[in-house]
């Protein structure tokens, strides 16, 4: 199955029985994981960037190390026989341009019986199916989550806490989840260079169902989200609160609704590999509703595993209207600068080259739809938005668990 996939990834969250050991020393375990990426975007005029990045391959620089590397340590510790303590560190190409290292975990869990366990820190938001290993690339097929579907609700590490119960089911595992809590991010940084905060409060529920090689997932959130977007964006919120105070007050995100709902299945068998989610985001603000879906299909052949994926992001119009002509010029410009609408076709092969350690490589075909920029950053006035151009990104990466 999807944790199957790459067994290591359920040692990682793994720690020592306590029951089994008398020594303090025994019940820690440290473990890391990284990524050292190469990526080649072949646009003159835009970025390739990963979510909530500044810049990328492409205008700034046709190469790039920066979209996909990364470096984590984790340390598990098995507190007594019920409870227990993870703490992940990681360090990434950032939203404010830097690589500082960042808490990406720091919880304690209580299973409180084989069924049920309590969870109170930070941990990985429980939106997609690589929630709980979508830091460590290693553990994923793909070189990098696609951002047509993982960037439809941005949210990666949630501050709160969560319970889980499992059963059988149907000759199966289910799996519920529900808890609520706050993600503090930074926005994609389209503001002059800032990293604009974004921060969502709120709760969620995930049902998982795993039997055999199948594995079916769903979530759904519920937020309120504020954000106070700094540079042009900021001033043009401002404006538009003088032009048109009630489209003004509609526009504005301070703690304004936020749902987000997604859909998920994986495909696991010895030869065949499959893997497919969609995903869907309504706002009640100047933030424009949101949707994306993928497919992808492989076939392992000894220690390769060439695979095949097609992606789509889709934005959902203008939701706020003025009867007042410049306010709704505005508003329709406001709209048009978040049209991320795009489509990709991606051909990748993976590649055991000895045990934890994966060579990865990726060749993209990307399409943004007419009238806006799809997935790109760092836009140069020359971009054009009514006819884009289909553009290449190619990947290596070097994907590690120690």
């Amino acid at each position: 199955m999807l944790s199957a996939l790459l067994g290591w990834g359920c040692a990682l969250a793994a720690a020592p029985d306590a029951s089994q050991s008398t020594g303090w020393a025994e019940r820690f375990r440290l473990s890391g994981f990284g990524t050292a990426g190469f990526s080649h975007y072949s646009s003159e005029v835009a970025d390739y960037v990963g979510t909530q990045q500044p810049d990328g391959p492409g205008r700034t620089g046709a190469s790039s190390a920066s979209l996909d590397s990364n470096l984590g340590l984790q340390l598990d510790a098995q507190l007594a026989p019920t409870i227990s303590a993870t703490l992940q560190v990681v360090t990434e190409y950032l939203p404010d341009g830097s690589w500082d290292p960042a808490i990406s975990v720091g919880s304690l869990r209580w299973e409180a019986s084989s069924q049920i366990a309590l969870r109170a820190g930070r941990f990985q938001s429980s939106t997609f199916l690589a929630t709980d290993y979508r830091y460590v690339r290693f553990a994923n097929l793909w070189v990098r989550p696609p951002r047509e579907v993982y960037g439809v609700q941005p949210t990666t590490r949630l501050d709160g806490a969560d319970a889980s119960w499992q059963t059988s089911l149907g000759g199966g595992r289910l799996l519920l989840r529900a808890g609520g809590g706050e993600v503090s991010s930074g926005a994609v940084a389209t503001t002059a260079g800032a990293a604009d905060e974004i921060i969502y409060r709120g709760g969620f529920v995930r049902g998982q169902w795993e039997t055999g090689p199948w594995l079916l997932s769903g979530s759904l959130t519920r937020n309120r989200v504020s954000f106070a977007p700094s540079g042009v964006v900021g001033q043009a919120l401002q404006l538009l609160a003088r032009l048109d105070p009630v489209a003004g007050n509609a526009a504005i995100v301070d703690d304004k609704p936020n749902t987000a709902l997604a859909l998920g299945f994986a495909y696991d068998s010895d030869a065949w590999v499959a893997q497919a989610e969609w995903a869907r985001a309504w706002n009640d603000s100047i933030l424009i509703d949101r949707s994306g879906a993928y497919l992808l299909a492989g076939h392992r052949f000894g220690p390769t595993l060439p695979y095949l994926m097609f992606a789509q992001r889709w934005t959902h119009g203008q939701k706020i209207h003025s009867d007042r002509p410049a306010a709704e010029a505005l508003l329709r410009q406001l709209y048009a600068n978040q049209h991320s609408d795009t489509r990709s076709l991606t051909l990748g092969l993976n590649v055991e080259l000895r045990e934890r350690v994966l060579l990865k490589g990726a060749f993209e075909w990307v399409q943004p739809t007419p009238g806006g920029t799809g997935l790109q950053g760092n836009i140069a006035r020359g971009y054009s938005r009514s006819d884009p151009a289909s553009e290449r990104l190619l990947t290596l990466n070097l994907d590690f668990v120690f």
